[in-house]
């Protein structure tokens, strides 16, 4: 297996070497979405303590997206020379969710304030928006500086950003079952602490950029004058190597991949953060159905991410229609409780959501590594991220006028 080298061009392990680099990029990964998930976590206990109740998530939502509006608004001017600066930004970005987590963690989410007649968490909605800047950015900034390495690093990329929200998953369990105390500084502290390991991992990778380009240069091969991150494969032609990743034709994506990162951020970012808690509220033991339908979300979305490095099941449309048909059974408890809490049936939302995750977490990533198959993989990645903001964003408007306008649930 070929692998990025640091101290020469000929380690006598190579696996290891790739290994670590693999281990990288799922570090960085990791800070990719932990501050928003250990929000979206955690506010199963802040409907609690918090004025808008159980409808909190949906003015998180809110905040998110409005944050999403302004990340694809304002990063767009920054990629458009010929050489983006990947490193740069999504070092920004990492460090914005930094910011954010720290924030909470002193107890920011605790500032309330009376905005148009109404009292709303002020400090925890300001810190989702900036959170969720730092969260959306990563996936227009990450993956295309990914689409710079081979193929397999886009896995561990999308491993880690899975992760980040297992790790906000299964703190969440632990204070649940009493494991850990119900403590929101505790929690936001650990987020931040993922921030700063991202951020180790992604200085990691630039520094091994910097390395080859140098090796590169002293050997007097070709470069050209932009980033390192974005000429590395260039650089390492060892690397295209990878997997037979040299001999795989280029070739054109469909519609599907996009179609199903659409759909599918749509109902994972809209429409089931805020149909969750109220499809779950109407249970008797409802904070713990609510907990257990937002972990299983985390916890089975790494696996089917890393199932993309073993398999290759292509046909996107029938994940988009599996995980389509998950969100449109947690509609239907919201909208009919009735016809649901008739019987013992606190397992429905949870096992929707574990049918959700499993089949867009997979269709997610195999979206992304079929246009690694292109001859222009990086502007398809900065697309297709754009795509899923889009999705995001439309999904988002939808439940907000369902819930809040419409008053449909």
């Amino acid at each position: 297996m070929a692998a990025l080298y640091v101290d020469g061009p000929a380690p006598t392990n190579p696996t290891i070497s790739s290994a670590v680099v693999y281990a990288a990029f799922v570090i960085f990964g990791l800070g990719s979405w932990i501050t928003i998930n250990s929000i979206f976590v955690q506010s199963s206990f802040l409907v609690y303590h918090l004025p808008e109740s159980w409808s909190l998530t949906t003015w998180i939502v809110v905040a998110f997206q409005l944050a999403n509006c302004c990340a694809m608004l304002l990063l767009r001017p920054l990629v458009r020379g010929p050489a983006p600066p990947w490193a740069l930004l999504s070092l920004v970005l990492l460090l914005l969710g930094f910011g954010a987590s720290l924030a909470l963690a002193v107890g920011v989410y605790r500032s309330t304030a009376w905005v148009f007649g109404v009292d709303h968490s002020v400090g925890l909605l300001g810190m989702t928006f900036l959170a969720g800047f730092a969260s959306c950015g990563s996936s227009l900034v990450f993956y295309p500086l990914a689409s710079a390495f081979p193929r397999r690093y886009t896995t561990a990329l999308a491993i880690g950003e899975g992760l980040s929200g297992s790790a906000a998953g299964v703190l969440g369990m632990l204070q649940n079952s009493g494991a850990l105390p119900r403590s929101f500084t505790t929690a936001f502290a650990f987020s931040a602490t993922l921030c700063v390991t991202a951020m180790l991992g992604l200085l990691f990778l630039d520094c091994r950029a910097r390395r080859l380009l140098k090796l590169s240069a002293d050997r007097d091969e070709p470069t050209s004058p932009t980033s390192p991150l974005s000429q590395i494969h260039r650089v390492i032609g060892s690397e295209s190597h990878d997997a037979g990743e040299s001999q795989r034709p280029h070739i054109e994506p469909g519609y599907a991949g996009f179609v199903a990162l659409f759909v599918g951020a749509a109902l994972n970012f809209g429409l089931l953060p805020s149909l969750n808690p109220m499809a779950c509220s109407h249970y008797a033991d409802s904070q713990t159905v609510l907990l257990w339908s937002n972990a299983v979300i985390y916890g089975f979305d790494p696996i089917s991410r890393l199932m993309t490095a073993c398999t290759s099941f292509r046909h996107l449309n029938v994940l988009t229609t599996l995980f389509s048909l998950a969100a449109l059974l947690v509609v239907l408890v919201a909208k009919w409780p009735k016809a649901f809490t008739s019987f013992d049936s606190s397992w429905v939302v949870p096992l929707a959501n574990v049918i959700f995750a499993a089949c867009f977490g997979y269709a997610r990533t195999m979206a992304f590594l079929m246009l690694k198959d292109s001859a222009n993989a990086t502007r398809l990645y900065w697309i297709a991220g754009m795509v899923l903001q889009a999705g995001s964003l439309c999904g988002s408007v939808a439940s907000l006028l369902l819930v809040q306008v419409f008053k449909v649930f």
